[in-house]
């Protein structure tokens, strides 16, 4: 039989219990509030009691369960997996200078470099062309608005940034295209007033012609401006689009022309032109920014005046804009 405390260890032990205390403290109160204080002392008890009886009977012993490490919550610890370790790294780069509208190709070396799957020229994917397990070879993209700049390189494998030495490069105006493209970004939105007049209205091929200035074409007979503001002059095949395709059709040396079903040829400073009605005239001129070769298909961005815009879509332009226009692009030489 158990031990049997004496009555007055039995009553002072029953005193100093947490409910004897907590009931202590409402024997005078009216009935109603004693049936709401007692409730709340039933409820701490059985608290008091689950807090100390369910950690014992987890592993149905009166001891904690072995090896549970004491948490503040009362709770075993987390295991927290070990995280993996990339043993990938990046060491060199083949060339740390280019023009700024891309398209070098430059090889990327490293360790373990066949899962990369980004390289990044500051804000800029890169094509990857080709991957080993020592070299990541990609094509260079254009520069941020085709400036200058120093930048750099972000190898990723997935999500995660690829460790190893630093890599930067170094955009620079290196090409007649450069030229041209740092022209068109500096006065899509900024009319060259200095040095040209402007059109209202129908300034497109006007822009695109001092693009091409700029890239290194020289005036003829045939297309050509002079003068500024009120003393602007010009030839038609300078300022109309229709114009200026029959110009370049006489001129096979400086373009060739090619049709939206060979998007995959089109590269950064060839020029499109828009028929928005399908009569066969050119409705709008402009210089092609950006072209994203991708699974899906080819992208092809445009920039100019009249609809002011630096990196518009082909595909915005004949299906949203203008649906159902006709596109055509002249590769320039």
């Amino acid at each position: 039989m158990p031990e049997q405390l004496p009555h007055a260890q039995r009553d002072d032990t029953r005193a100093h219990s947490p409910l004897r205390r907590l009931s202590a403290r409402y024997r005078g109160l009216p009935l109603r509030g004693r049936r709401v204080v007692a409730g709340a002392a039933a409820g701490a008890a059985l608290l008091l009691a689950t807090a100390v009886i369910a950690p014992l009977a987890a592993n149905g012993s009166g001891s904690p369960r072995s090896g549970a490490a004491a948490q503040p919550n009362g709770d075993a610890a987390l295991s927290v997996p070990a995280s993996t370790v990339n043993a990938t790294a990046v060491t060199a780069i083949s060339e740390t200078a280019g023009p700024v509208a891309g398209g070098s190709t430059v090889t990327v070396s490293g360790t373990d470099v066949d899962g990369v799957t980004r390289v990044v020229f500051g804000a800029q994917d890169a094509e990857i062309l080709s991957a080993t397990s020592t070299e990541v070879t990609v094509a260079v993209p254009p520069a941020s608005d085709f400036s200058p700049a120093d930048v750099g390189i972000a190898v990723y494998a997935d999500e995660l940034r690829i460790d190893g030495d630093t890599l930067s490069y170094r955009y620079d105006i290196m090409s007649p295209v450069d030229t041209q493209m740092a022209y068109v970004f500096a006065h899509w939105d900024d009319y060259n007033l200095a040095e040209y007049g402007s059109l209202p209205d129908t300034d497109c091929a006007n822009f695109a012609s001092q693009s091409l200035i700029e890239r290194g074409w020289t005036m003829d007979e045939d297309w050509w401006a002079e003068g500024t503001g009120e003393d602007f002059d010009f030839s038609k095949a300078w300022v109309s689009s229709t114009f200026f395709m029959n110009y370049l059709e006489g001129r096979p040396d400086l373009a060739t022309a090619l049709d939206d079903t060979q998007r995959d040829q089109v590269k950064v400073g060839d020029i499109v032109q828009f028929d928005w009605d399908n009569s066969g005239d050119r409705d709008h001129t402009g210089i092609v920014s950006r072209v994203e070769i991708t699974d899906a298909g080819t992208q092809v961005y445009y920039a100019g005046h009249t609809d002011d815009t630096d990196y518009r879509t082909v595909d915005e332009a004949i299906t949203v804009l203008h649906p159902g226009a006709d596109v055509y692009y002249w590769s320039i030489a």
